[in-house]
């Protein structure tokens, strides 16, 4: 049941009665509306009514976004992101968002506040560093990233109704042309590597063949390999914090998965378990983390950052005269590599935990097709000219 109030001139209250407490007092929604005279307050409160009644109303709400980014933190942020996510977004926040909309009430902040940001960000003068060219494509989408998340937290903590960050449609990305597999280049990396440590020789075979980044190369544990099935399991990451500290996470976009490999490639990561859990078993009481025996760590057991990786692959690669061929860039050669060997892309996409076979079909496309090319060319032997079946 609903029913108007009139306020001032043109300014009418509409209510409408929700329920009765244990006192009997009714329990109502009230919002107060412009409107020419009683015959158009009673249309808007016939809305009103619809809404509420429906449950799709919510209360008005003054928080500023420079409060709600406070409790962003608390119970998003904190909890849910990691924590190098969660340092770039605070630093957008801080730099670009607050200074934007920092004074705005959370219900003001519409689509085209949003929009404008967004292409705002386009301009050239939104450079902070003094530079004239603009943003990069994917710059501007961590910005909105980091905005839709202070947005699409608000909504579901019933701060807002709607986020009007949903919709907005944003510059494409361009993505970064990747190493193209080179036959040279492989039988050249894979001899100079033969002059590392045992334990760098198996971290480049097992990113090589399992095509694993390098959070979850020194994330795996010994648990993690299954000598029976001749495969290793992936659920699991490794980073570092700011203050130092090691954080174990779950793998990237939540997808494990567990990948095949060879037997000779199994027998050289059983000999490196083998002496880890030698290791571990001579200095048990002052092992990093007498609980886990990490396949890549140093001599207390602590795993490797994987920052450190790529610093080791940088000095391999400088000493060995390799140009332009990062550590990260061997997961692109595994994936490129199986391709060329015509594997399915729905098999490829499972071993290099793609969240979805699209995802595989985005970035290795053209391979796929170079290599639908190369396989229709055998159906050439149909139409030669002393074919019959022409």
């Amino acid at each position: 049941m609903g029913y108007i109030e009139k306020r001032g001139k043109n300014s009418f209250r509409l209510n409408v009665v929700t329920g009765y407490n244990d006192k009997g007092k009714a329990v109502m929604e009230r919002i107060s509306v412009k409107a020419k005279n009683a015959t158009e307050a009673k249309k808007k409160l016939v809305s009103f009514e619809a809404e509420v009644l429906a449950g799709d109303y919510t209360k008005p709400n003054h928080t500023r976004l420079s409060d709600f980014y406070h409790q962003w933190l608390q119970l998003h942020a904190n909890r849910n992101l990691s924590e190098r996510t969660k340092n770039e977004y605070v630093g957008i926040i801080h730099d670009r968002i607050l200074p934007r909309f920092g004074h705005m009430k959370m219900t003001d902040i519409k689509p085209i506040h949003c929009v404008t940001f967004i292409t705002e960000l386009q301009e050239p003068q939104t450079r902070q560093n003094g530079r004239e060219d603009t943003l990069s494509a994917s710059t501007i989408r961590n910005n909105f990233k980091a905005l839709n998340s202070l947005l699409k937290t608000a909504k579901e903590l019933g701060v807002i109704k709607d986020n009007p960050a949903e919709n907005v449609k944003l510059p494409k990305v361009q993505r970064k042309s990747k190493t193209n597999y080179n036959t040279e280049v492989v039988e050249t990396l894979v001899k100079a590597i033969e002059l590392e440590s045992y334990e760098k020789q198996v971290m480049f075979w097992v990113t090589f063949v399992c095509g694993c980044r390098e959070g979850e190369l020194v994330g795996l544990e010994e648990k993690h390999i299954l000598e029976e099935e001749c495969a290793i399991r992936f659920e699991q990451s490794v980073s570092q914090l700011k203050d130092g500290a090691f954080q174990i996470k779950e793998i990237k976009n939540g997808v494990e998965g567990v990948v095949a490999i060879p037997k000779g490639l199994m027998d050289m990561i059983k000999k490196l378990k083998h002496e880890k859990k030698r290791a571990y078993l001579q200095i048990r009481d002052t092992w990093w983390d007498p609980q886990r025996v990490f396949l890549f760590s140093n001599e207390t057991g602590k795993p490797y950052r994987p920052d450190s990786i790529s610093q080791w692959w940088a000095r391999f690669r400088k000493k060995n005269n390799i140009e332009g061929v990062r550590f990260h860039d061997l997961r692109h050669f595994s994936v490129t590599y199986l391709i060329q060997q015509n594997v399915q892309p729905k098999v490829i996409s499972s071993r290099v935990r793609h969240k979805k076979i699209g995802t595989t079909m985005d970035i290795y496309g053209h391979h796929i097709q170079e290599a639908d090319t190369v396989a229709a060319e055998h159906f050439d032997v149909f139409f030669g000219k002393e074919n019959t079946y022409k």
